[in-house]
């Protein structure tokens, strides 16, 4: 109970204020990595899979602090699927939202680098 209230005050301090702990936080990382990804995870990295020329899939560690591994596939014939965008300015983007459905219950979307808190689930159909 008490680690659910204390991810619950963080997304509300991150919602209204931005960033981690209420500072605005630099954009996530983009490192593209091939076949397989480091046995250890960075915060504030999102790594991005590549094997034979394809994108497979995008991990990063969860944003609310739970440090969990969230793993997105980017392969068109599997389901669940996200598209990720690559920007010049070495960020990325991520379509659609991200939503954890159990554990912590994070829900949010990768703008061009930086987390972007859902409030409720009104906002997941913010494209």
């Amino acid at each position: 109970m008490m680690k659910w209230l204390l991810t619950a005050w963080r997304r509300l301090v991150r919602l209204f204020v931005g960033g981690k702990y209420g500072q605005k936080s630099a954009p996530y990382r983009t490192m593209v990595v091939h076949e397989a990804l480091p046995e250890s995870l960075t915060a504030e990295v999102i790594y991005v899979v590549e094997e034979d020329g394809f994108l497979e899939q995008a991990a990063m560690l969860c944003p609310c602090g739970c440090e969990r591994i969230l793993h997105m596939n980017l392969l068109p014939d599997d389901r669940p699927c996200w598209e990720l965008t690559q920007h010049q300015d070495g960020t990325a983007t991520l379509f659609p939202s991200v939503w954890r459905k159990k554990d912590c219950g994070s829900h949010f979307w990768f703008r061009q680098g930086q987390v972007i808190w859902c409030s409720n689930e009104a906002d997941s159909s913010i494209v």
